[in-house]
């Protein structure tokens, strides 16, 4: 038997098949695959952090460049630095006390003869004195600590400290001066779209106006919007109808309710009747619009201004829009207590008056502060505290309106006209600022007389072109005289510390209606109730004035008016004229010293001035006797009963007794008068003589 093999090498079909199954390759094995995380967005790649540094590198290059070459600035700022340091100081240490202290002095004058307010004012009196003397107290208190740690730490750095550390106390000693020495510039917020009215339309109005009782539920869907709601200043604007037979007016009145249904202060709120008696037109922002202070649009602003056309610039409305006060025929009252803000609305007035040549300033000043000076070369008058010179300027100023009023009675007019301005002498403004050094009852022997003259000016002055601008930061009847308020109609009401302070600026009955001058955040300077006739009763504030921004508003006024020959002395001031007449002294640009103070001169001096005002180089008894009389009635004035004979007789002989006390001998001779007739007088060349004989 025999059995039979295979080679090796020899296939097996089976075999194969089933080895085969049993080592089938397996699968590769899967790959995942993750993405990449994304890079943080603070996270900078390599190229970025290097350009970074590159620019970081030649910021800082150019900031040093820039501030080595501004190092001769920043010593200058330092110096005025410094210098406004001192000035703060000294300003917080009296902070207005003085002022306070004096007006109730007045105030304690005037109740002379009557207990029980002779009795409030002397406690009140008092208690500005404990006030003021606590003040003092604390102040010195808060300054010597200051200045114990500043001496001892920069001691110890100069005695102990390294050169380096001494190098970094001057650079922070002159640091500190630039910044507080820096140009400044009012911190003027951007301004913003409303957040919480931004979707005010058709849909929101329905809803307010509903929740606010103007419009009854059932009716709601009746109300129209007009247009889309758009940006108007700092707030958003928008116009609705309101349904037939329910007038806009119904929604006007409900004004503090829809307010609240906006949910805004009823101050940031406009509400208005529109062209047809269902068109409610609204206003609203979403934060204070007079939270910001706003730069003056006078600073910067180039050429001449007509104020009696076009209106001075000097406010802001709440819709950031420039109020404009046109001296026409415009006699106003500003009141307000101190630190309100009435000195930067007076700055304003003057710094645009100053830039329409036809205008006339003049101003009193009852402060006798510095605040005005740099303004007085321009002044036609300027006076600080001085009621007898006051009392003195209305009297010439009440002849004054007798000549205008001739004026325009031999040209048939009823009132001035714009084409008459110059042919008449140019528009009268006379500024008193701080109103009770003058008018307050017990202040002086002319109070009486300068009320009345007042009253005068106030009641013909407007239609002749004299005005009146009158400031006080004490709004009383006793100041504010009912029979002198009611004929300025123009009214700007700061704040007040009483709603009856804020009536006596607007008006009784005012701050009922809501027009609250007591209200307005003492924070916010120079915001007021501002009532002409023709803007109405509305809120408002005075543009911002630097100190480093009236030189150059002044000197443009300055050349302005030279241009025109109406600087003080370049042409014929009737006014000053006859104040020169009596007094011996022009108050122009604000008297021979340039600073307001206007000081009592000699009977020669007087003389002089009543012989060269009549242009003849001489005067009469006559005309020395009524110059005299004017401007001393006491001493030179016609008495009771007294006959014109014995009163020349006395006052021949009152002018010789002083002139012999004077050390002089001048002769009375025969002089030309007015009508060319020789009499009795002073020739100016015997005037003149004997003042260099006295010299």
């Amino acid at each position: 038997m025999s059995i039979e093999t295979t080679p090796s090498s020899t296939p097996d079909p089976e075999w194969e098949q089933i080895t085969a199954v049993l080592t089938k390759d397996p699968q590769p094995a899967r790959v995942f695959e993750f993405e990449k995380r994304p890079r943080p967005a603070w996270m900078m790649s390599g190229e970025q952090l290097r350009q970074w540094a590159v620019y970081a590198r030649d910021n800082a290059v150019d900031a040093v460049r820039y501030h080595a070459s501004h190092s001769p600035y920043y010593l200058g700022w330092s110096v005025r630095g410094y210098r406004r340091l001192c000035l703060k100081w000294w300003q917080d240490r009296h902070d207005d006390y003085r002022q306070q202290i004096a007006t109730a002095k007045q105030m304690l004058r005037a109740s002379k003869g009557k207990p029980a307010d002779e009795a409030k004012y002397k406690a009140l009196v008092d208690v500005r004195r404990a006030e003021y003397k606590a003040h003092k107290k604390r102040h010195w208190i808060r300054t010597g600590i200051s200045g114990l740690l500043v001496s001892a730490g920069a001691t110890a750095t100069m005695v102990a400290g390294s050169w380096w550390m001494q190098l970094l106390l001057a650079l922070a000693v002159v640091v500190t001066g630039a910044w507080f020495g820096r140009p400044e510039e009012p911190t003027v917020a951007p301004i913003v779209a409303p957040t919480r009215t931004s979707h005010l339309g058709e849909d929101t109005m329905r809803r307010v106006l509903v929740e606010a009782g103007a419009v009854p539920e059932k009716r709601g869907e009746e109300i129209r919007g007009v247009g889309i709601p758009h940006t108007e200043g700092p707030g958003i604007a928008y116009a609705v109808h309101t349904p037939s037979g329910i007038p806009a007016s119904v929604a006007v009145g409900k004004k503090q309710q829809i307010a609240a249904a906006l949910g805004v202060h009823s101050d940031w709120l406009d509400l208005a009747v529109g062209s047809v008696e269902t068109l409610l037109l609204i206003w609203v922002a979403s934060e204070d619009p007079f939270g910001v202070v706003r730069r003056s649009p006078l600073v910067g602003h180039k050429g001449a201004l007509d104020l009696w056309n076009d209106g001075a610039p000097i406010l802001f409305g709440k819709r950031s829009n420039i109020l404009r006060m046109t001296l026409r025929d415009l006699m106003m009252l500003i009141g307000g207590r101190t630190r309100s803000g009435k000195g930067m609305l007076l700055a304003n007035l003057n710094l645009a008056m100053a830039k329409d040549v036809r205008i006339n300033i003049r101003l009193f000043d009852g402060k006798a502060s510095g605040e005005h000076n740099a303004l007085a070369p321009l002044l036609a008058t300027f006076v600080k505290k001085n009621p007898e010179r006051l009392a003195l300027f209305t009297r010439a100023v009440l002849e004054e309106l007798d000549r205008r009023a001739d004026f325009l009675d031999e040209r048939g007019k009823s009132k001035l006209t714009e084409d008459l301005i110059d042919e008449i002498g140019g528009i009268e403004v006379i500024e008193i600022d701080e109103l009770a050094t003058y008018t307050a009852k017990g202040t002086s022997p002319f109070v009486e007389e300068i009320v009345e003259n007042l009253c005068q000016i106030a009641a013909v002055g407007a239609g002749l072109g004299v005005l009146l601008v009158l400031a006080t930061q004490v709004p009383e009847v006793d100041v504010v005289r009912g029979r002198l308020r009611q004929n300025l109609v123009a009214r700007a009401a700061m704040n007040t510390e009483s709603p009856q302070a804020s009536n006596t600026i607007l008006g009784d009955g005012m701050a009922g209606q809501g027009f609250d001058a007591s209200l307005i955040p003492l924070s916010q300077r120079g915001r007021c109730w501002l009532d002409t006739p023709d803007t109405g009763t509305v809120p408002a504030r005075s543009g911002l004035v630097e100190d480093d921004d009236r030189p150059p508003i002044i000197a443009e006024g300055r050349e302005l008016r030279k241009a025109a020959k109406r600087l003080p002395g370049q042409w014929r001031d009737p006014i000053e004229t006859r104040l020169t007449a009596w007094t011996g002294v022009s108050s122009a640009a604000g008297g021979p010293k340039g600073n307001g103070r206007i000081l009592r001169v000699s009977l020669l001096d007087q003389l002089e001035a009543v012989a060269k005002s009549t242009g003849r180089d001489c005067a009469t008894n006559t005309e020395v006797f009524s110059a005299l009389a004017a401007a001393e009635p006491a001493k030179w004035g016609q008495r009771d009963g007294e006959a014109g004979r014995a009163w020349s007789s006395r006052l021949g002989k009152a002018i010789k007794d002083e002139l012999e006390q004077l050390g002089v001998a001048l002769e009375v001779k025969r002089v030309s008068g007015p009508d060319g007739e020789r009499t009795p007088g002073y020739a100016l060349e015997d005037i003149l003589a004997a003042r260099n004989i006295r010299k």
